[in-house]
């Protein structure tokens, strides 16, 4: 996909105040890092993996501006949540951009079991990739990228685009998934005025 606009998608000061207030820099203990995530940590306190916040900024607008070029082109996006906690979260942000949302505990089968025959997704956006979920096989299969929030603990780390945070921090998910659908607004606003003045 090409580039069609400069910078739709980006962080306000007080976005950055917002995610080192609610603490949404913490891994976990080092004893359960992924060191392929070295270059996305801050360093340690308390033996505790600190983010670097400045790289949760950075590379969620990168997946914002991925989200608006997805958007611009026709693409569809799916939010799939298996988490209990974030179900609402989920709910509201995939309302928010016109998208369409799967909410449930099993995940394993969602895209080879074709239960989205009639919207079959070009990307998926998560908030929780845990160790035993079937999504990311099944997205290889189809070749659909994935968007998510990656904390120290993942050992899978295979996501197409990411972002580096506490992902059991409702906060983290809730700007993450309002920066993803900030862009996905804009980018059917700027199609919307483009089709309107040609």
């Amino acid at each position: 996909m090409g580039i069609i606009a400069k910078n739709p998608s980006s962080f306000k000061q007080n976005q950055v105040s917002d995610f080192l207030f609610s603490q949404s820099y913490w891994g976990h203990s080092k004893q359960y890092f992924n060191y392929s995530l070295n270059k996305h940590v801050l360093g340690l306190k308390n033996n505790f993996i600190v983010f670097n916040s400045e790289h949760f900024l950075e590379y969620s607008n990168r997946c914002g501006f991925f989200c608006f070029n997805t958007v611009y082109n026709g693409g569809k996006i799916l939010f799939v949540s298996s988490e209990e906690n974030y179900k609402k979260l989920t709910f509201f942000f995939t309302v928010r951009s016109f998208q369409r949302f799967y909410v449930d505990k099993w995940v394993g089968g969602l895209i080879t079991n074709n239960l989205f025959d009639e919207y079959v997704p070009d990307v998926i956006i998560t908030s929780n990739l845990k160790r035993d979920t079937y999504i990311l096989k099944e997205s290889s299969c189809k070749l659909i990228p994935i968007v998510c929030i990656e904390d120290s603990d993942h050992v899978l780390n295979k996501s197409f685009y990411s972002s580096f945070a506490n992902d059991d921090k409702k906060h983290s998910v809730h700007l993450f998934y309002k920066t993803l659908t900030d862009s996905m607004i804009k980018s059917l606003l700027f199609k919307y005025s483009k089709d309107m003045s040609s």
